[in-house]
């Protein structure tokens, strides 16, 4: 008996291509990478240590489900991260030089 792979989820591939896009965009890209890794890995441990210490629901859903949440989050991490750092460097070019 053969049993074929799940549809992949379009939320995923578009959450996956933002993801992709957001390193490409960055200048620290192993910097943002490791928050988002972080984020990723930290969404992934909140959802799915409590379901399987609970043993509530379908345990295949809730890793879908965590997953996609996770790959949102990383988004958001990638983002922000993105955001700071473009902050910072508009910040440190606005400060005029003083001259002693």
């Amino acid at each position: 008996m053969q049993t074929s792979q799940p549809a992949t989820s379009p939320l995923g591939i578009v959450l996956l291509g933002a993801a992709i896009y957001l390193v490409i965009k960055s200048r620290k890209r192993l910097q943002t990478i490791s928050w988002m890794v972080g984020g990723f890995l930290a969404t992934l441990l909140l959802f799915l240590i409590p379901g399987a210490l609970l043993r509530i629901g379908d345990p295949v859903a809730q890793g879908r489900i965590a997953g996609l949440v996770g790959l949102l989050v990383a988004v958001i991490v990638g983002w922000w991260h993105l955001r700071t750092m473009g902050r910072t460097n508009k910040e440190t070019s606005a400060q005029p030089t003083s001259k002693d």
